[in-house]
């Protein structure tokens, strides 16, 4: 071919930029949000990827779209049991969510579950791995599971800007149980305490967790604790580390509906110890709905999103003009 085909074609495409000069980049079709607010109620995981997608833009003209999406699938929220899962890392989020995953599903036919994880991002290039989807092929090959990988965005607090709104639809679409993975950095991760009925921290045996306990930080919010990799050699350690945790809880004035969260031993890389965790999360609930915190709790957390929507939505302004 020669130099003259070469400026015909470039001619064509209008000098699009490319190794292939024909590509284009394709547009994003419009967003019908009638269509996809039933295609969420119908219990579409596509739809409610997208939707997820639409809510987590930060795109000025998404903004109208994301909130008529939300007004019109709030009275279908609310049914579904949120469970926040959070410690170091290398502690075994992952491979917890995955395990205890398939375990709720094999022994609750009727369940449904939504995993959001919340991947952090780099400082320097913005960019997220993503990678937690990888880590729990089993469970997101699941017909009545769903994963979604989400890029904290240099929000503090182990959560991503949107993850509220990501939980409100993934109940709209029917799932019974919502579980979020944090971040997993350290004392400063509360936030997730603000989305969720119950929290799950995760520690390993014999790595300081039990003095973290001592401090006024993440396991002060822990309604229950969970030290994992206690199998094998490692369970005399772990059941000395329990000890530990315990004593250390003792120093904390409690729960506003006086529960002491419980210090169990799991190990979720060989299924041990869910039974318990399905006890202590049953107790949970059934405790908190009586002393009348359940709903409490709630109100409390639509009263603090409610709040931070409003300080983001002033420093948005703020930035938008000179």
């Amino acid at each position: 071919m020669g130099e003259d085909s070469h400026l015909k074609i470039n001619a064509a495409v209008g000098d699009v930029p490319s190794i292939n000069p024909r590509l284009r980049r394709p547009k994003r079709p419009a967003v019908n949000v009638e269509a996809l607010a039933q295609g969420i109620l119908a219990g579409e995981d596509r739809a409610l990827a997208q939707g997820i997608t639409l809510v987590e833009s930060t795109l000025q003209k998404d903004h109208l779209l994301k909130v008529q999406l939300l007004e019109r699938l709030l009275p279908s929220t609310g049914k579904a049991f949120r469970l926040g899962i959070s410690g170091v890392p290398g502690v075994g989020k992952s491979t917890f969510l995955e395990h205890y995953g398939l375990h709720l599903l094999k022994n609750d036919p009727t369940a449904k579950l939504a995993v959001l994880a919340i991947d952090p991002s780099s400082t320097r290039s913005g960019g997220s791995i993503l990678g937690d989807k990888t880590r729990m092929v089993a469970l997101g090959q699941h017909e009545r599971a769903f994963i979604r990988p989400t890029a904290s965005g240099g929000t503090l607090g182990g959560v991503a800007r949107a993850t509220k709104e990501a939980s409100l639809l993934a109940e709209a679409a029917g799932y019974t149980h919502i579980l979020i993975e944090t971040v997993g950095v350290g004392q400063s991760e509360t936030a997730v305490s603000q989305l969720v009925d119950c929290f799950l921290f995760l520690a390993m045996p014999g790595t300081g967790d039990e003095l973290q306990g001592i401090k006024k930080g993440i396991m002060e919010m822990a309604d229950l604790i969970a030290i994992n990799k206690s199998e094998g050699e490692q369970r005399p350690r772990a059941e000395r580390s329990a000890a530990e945790i315990r004593r250390a809880l003792q120093l904390f004035s409690g729960a506003p509906f006086d529960w002491v969260p419980p210090v169990l031993l799991v190990s979720a890389l060989q299924s041990e110890g869910f039974e318990a965790v399905d006890e202590a999360l049953d107790r949970f609930e059934r405790h908190s709905r009586a002393q009348g915190w359940w709903e409490e709790k709630r109100s409390q957390q639509n009263l603090y999103w409610f709040e931070h929507q409003w300080r983001e939505g002033l420093w948005e302004w703020a930035q938008s003009g000179p």
